[in-house]
């Protein structure tokens, strides 16, 4: 295998090391350690390093009930990511241009400047598509972009 095909893997697959810092439900909070080489190569750096008042403290999926104390092993989702920031951006471009067509046929069809109505359908094309994928967004709850804890490594001390 090559070692830049292994890289790639190694991204997608993305796993570091946590502490738990609070646990409340199907959600924990848990602290990375902040390597800022490892922290520039990762899409998701924006859920921890682009929060500084944070120090690295992250909410993540918590499938084990890890407690507050606990060392874990954390996943961070890449692949993921990458597959909704496309679909984020195909569907807006999808929709403006929808729309933008949409008002160059209606220009055509009722003798009004096709430059001003392909840009209003240009517009609401690309309000609607933002729309429709807020609430898309809404509706999945965006759970399988969150961290997943996929192992306890350590027993903290709340566990007795």
């Amino acid at each position: 295998m090559s070692h830049r095909f292994h890289r790639t893997l190694e991204k997608i697959k993305m796993k570091e090391k946590a502490w738990v810092v609070s646990s409340q439900g199907e959600l924990a909070q848990v602290k990375v350690n902040q390597k800022e080489e490892l922290c520039n190569a990762c899409s998701a750096r924006s859920l921890c390093v682009g929060q500084k008042q944070t120090k690295g403290t992250i909410t993540v999926l918590n499938p084990l009930s890890a407690q507050p104390g606990d060392e874990v092993k954390i996943e961070i989702p890449e692949e993921s990511y990458n597959k909704e920031l496309i679909l984020i951006f195909g569907a807006l471009l999808s929709a403006a241009l929808f729309g933008l067509a949409l008002g160059y046929l209606f220009a055509l069809l009722l003798s009004f400047p096709s430059s001003q109505l392909s840009f209003i359908g240009f517009i609401l094309g690309l309000l609607m598509g933002g729309f429709l994928l807020f609430r898309y967004f809404r509706q999945i709850k965006n759970k399988r972009l969150y961290p997943l804890i996929i192992d306890i490594t350590r027993k903290g001390d709340s566990h007795g």
